[in-house]
């Protein structure tokens, strides 16, 4: 016998840990379906990461501010859909959570400070450093998300420098 989807997840293995569901809790900002949100987080990623790849690619032909305007608007379009997911006052209260505060201010200081140097400075190499920055620190952060994510992030980099 098979359970409708909801049901199964009323039933499931995560409600009986009394695990919420975090779709569930927040309609979200647009009152939209549980499916039109998977939707919206799906678009909002794969735009983000067509613009961050777009801004890569503009990063070799020395276009200094297109590059960060790119790759850090990918960037936060990826961010953002997270919101569709989970509600955007339930992402702001987990990404000031004690645990990721740190990691989030970290990823804000250096996404402004991308577009500082591409606009003010021109200078590529700095313009590049900081972007990669802030990809780690957005690593860093969204690994907060996943259990155990920055400890597999601390191993794999320590099993890679012991390496060398």
């Amino acid at each position: 016998m098979s359970l409708p989807f909801n049901a199964w997840r009323a039933q499931g293995p995560a409600a009986q840990l009394g695990i919420e569901d975090p779709m569930s809790s927040d309609p979200g900002l647009f009152n939209l379906s549980r499916t039109e949100r998977l939707m919206a987080f799906g678009a909002c990623f794969v735009l983000g990461m067509v613009l961050s790849i777009i801004g890569t690619i503009l990063i070799f032909t020395g276009h200094m501010a297109a590059f960060a305007v790119c790759y850090s608007v990918g960037n936060l379009v990826s961010l953002f859909g997270m919101g569709f997911l989970v509600g955007f006052k339930k992402q702001l209260k987990m990404a000031t959570a004690p645990v990721r505060l740190t990691a989030f201010l970290v990823y804000i200081v250096l996404l402004v400070l991308t577009f500082v140097i591409a606009f003010a400075t021109d200078i590529a190499v700095l313009c590049l450093i900081f972007a990669l920055c802030q990809y780690c620190a957005l690593a860093w952060y969204s690994a907060s998300y996943i259990p155990y994510g920055r400890k597999m992030i601390k191993g794999t980099c320590g099993a890679f420098a012991r390496s060398m």
